[in-house]
């Protein structure tokens, strides 16, 4: 009787089998990325010295203006791939971000956590009214409105760089949060590697919420959304209110980044390629912008490195990595690229899926 009246202690739930595994690959990730710096710069391990075709032609600063691509192809995926609104004018969302930051840190003089608030603020009042179309017009006539703002901030942005500041561009100073200065770029590595890995915790964990959720009805059927009483008006505008937020702080810190700005420095071409990667790594996968804004900043680089390190052969080979490298290179990317489209139309999110999957077949034999 003593025995069944004492109530035993519930045994503590045991934890999956699969989450050791995964506390060893984020730590080891995590140490990864803590270290890509210092290989980087001092370009060597253990005392070893790792030539540049080693370190597949890549560049501490190469890497950082890929974080910052990374918050532009975030922000794009989240409008078009999650919200189901194509926008081409990204680029002046970015441009917004460079002028707020002209106008408060170079000309006022205020401390840059003030700089990335304003940016913030102007994007997402630019972001508003470029959605505004959206709540009368859809498709390819919407796709050219978001074109027209781009122009349009193109045109505000090469008035006030001519009346202020002449042909020589926007000068941006050395950023300082808090006291501590991004004067190099491993500061602006670790800046930049925590800023991206925010942004995209919250970009993920508001899909999962409630309003998250509707945004991603609203992108599949717009009338079911409709019917179920989605008011698709409103999601539209905080939706390209958010994502031109985001992309305008990208735009401050790109800015920053490069110390310069021009009008052209945010043409449509610089609009474009952020489509590009979020196509490539996978519409509507956030893990899928990370992906593609790194293929589509990196790989050119890597394929140079590699052409550089064959062009001095003799034969047609060499003749043409020695004196035809640049259009060699776009060659074979512009080859990659449409090969990725052809065969992982899903971009290459798609790619793990597919070889788990045919790894699991291969093993029941």
């Amino acid at each position: 009787m003593s025995d069944l009246a004492t109530p035993k202690p519930a045994a503590a739930p045991a934890l999956p089998r699969a989450w050791p595994r995964r506390f060893i690959l984020w730590g080891l990730a995590l140490a990864a990325l803590a270290y890509l710096p210092v290989l980087l710069t001092e370009r060597m391990i253990f005392g070893i010295y790792l030539s540049n075709m080693t370190l597949l032609n890549l560049g501490l600063s190469q890497v950082n203006l890929m974080l910052i691509a990374m918050l532009g192809a975030l922000s794009l995926n989240y409008l078009t791939g999650c919200a189901g609104l194509i926008s081409i004018g990204h680029a002046a969302f970015y441009a917004t971000g460079a002028m707020s930051a002209a106008v408060i840190g170079t000309q006022l003089g205020l401390p840059f956590p003030l700089v990335l608030i304003g940016s913030a603020l102007a994007g997402a009042v630019m972001g508003v009214v470029a959605g505004l179309p959206s709540l009368r017009v859809q498709g390819l006539y919407f796709v050219l409105s978001t074109m027209a703002v781009h122009y349009l901030v193109a045109y505000v942005f090469l008035e006030y760089q001519f009346r202020v500041f002449d042909v020589v561009g926007v000068p941006f100073g050395t950023p300082s949060l808090f006291g501590f200065e991004l004067s190099t770029p491993m500061r602006w590595y670790f800046f930049l590697l925590a800023l991206v890995a925010l942004v995209y915790a919250g970009l993920s964990n508001s899909l999962r919420s409630r309003e998250g959720r509707a945004l991603l009805a609203m992108r599949d059927h717009e009338r079911a959304a409709t019917s179920l009483g989605v008011d698709v008006r409103i999601l539209r505008i905080k939706a390209f209110g958010l994502t031109s937020a985001i992309a305008a702080v990208a735009g401050t810190l790109y800015a920053h980044y490069l110390s310069n700005a021009t009008s052209e420095s945010f043409g449509i071409t610089f609009a474009i390629q952020f489509i590009a990667m979020i196509i490539i790594g996978g519409m509507g996968s956030l893990k899928g912008s990370l992906i593609g804004a790194a293929l589509w900043l990196l790989l050119p680089s890597i394929i140079t490195g590699f052409a550089a390190g064959f062009g001095g052969g003799s034969g047609i080979v060499g003749s043409m990595l020695g004196e035809h490298r640049a259009q060699f290179v776009q060659l074979i990317f512009g080859l990659l690229v449409v090969a990725l489209l052809i065969y992982a139309p899903g971009g290459l999110v798609s790619i793990g899926p597919k070889v788990r999957a045919l790894l699991g077949r291969w093993r029941k034999g």
